[in-house]
């Protein structure tokens, strides 16, 4: 069975007003809202009990609010490859549309994905150069985290903070590798200066 919009867990019918739903059957129906006795949200389709007459089953997908959700799931996409998975989806869904006569329901589903997308690139290209910096902290903090180790002298430990201070200066808006940073120090320091005792 294909991954849809409810199986992929993107979309949980419980979650939608069961007075939004009874509004848009009626509407779908082109009936009275009083015509309608009792809808239920199924895992699949809404269950529509209609006043003096027999129940009928309605896809959700005949109702505005699938689409809005699925609007809702592209909004919410933070990643490129999240975004991607869910357009495959919306791709299987379009073909429901499409057998039945109504491509153009899903083209504001066309428009967010690409405005997501969109959005997405621009706010990577962003973060890229901060990405960049964080992982030159990471580095910074490993090699030196070598050289740390390898020192076995108190005196030279000594010796090296100066060059940590002041390259440190680089990475003040990484406050999580400069108290790695003093943590690591504080720890050798330690180690040495009970090693000299």
């Amino acid at each position: 069975m294909s991954r849809n919009l409810i199986t992929a867990g993107i979309i949980d019918p419980r979650q939608f007003s069961l007075d939004e739903v009874r509004h848009q059957v009626a509407t779908f129906l082109n009936i009275p809202l009083q015509q309608i006795d009792r809808v239920e949200c199924w895992h699949h389709q809404i269950w529509v009990k209609l006043v003096e007459s027999r129940a009928i089953f309605v896809s959700y997908r005949n109702l505005p609010l699938w689409i809005e959700a699925g609007l809702a799931a592209i909004g919410r996409c933070t990643s490129r490859s999240q975004l991607d998975e869910l357009g495959e989806i919306c791709r299987r869904e379009r073909d429901w549309y499409d057998q039945h006569d109504q491509p153009e329901a899903v083209q504001p589903w066309r428009q967010a994905w690409a405005k997501q997308a969109e959005y997405l690139r621009n706010e990577e290209e962003h973060l890229k150069p901060i990405r960049a910096h964080q992982e030159a902290g990471r580095d910074w903090y490993g090699a030196w985290e070598r050289v740390l180790y390898c020192c076995r002298e108190f005196s030279r430990l000594q010796g090296l903070a100066p060059e940590i201070n002041q390259q440190s200066q680089d990475f003040q808006d990484l406050p999580e590798i400069i108290q790695k940073m003093q943590q690591l120090w504080h720890q050798r320091w330690q180690e040495l200066s009970g090693a000299i005792a």
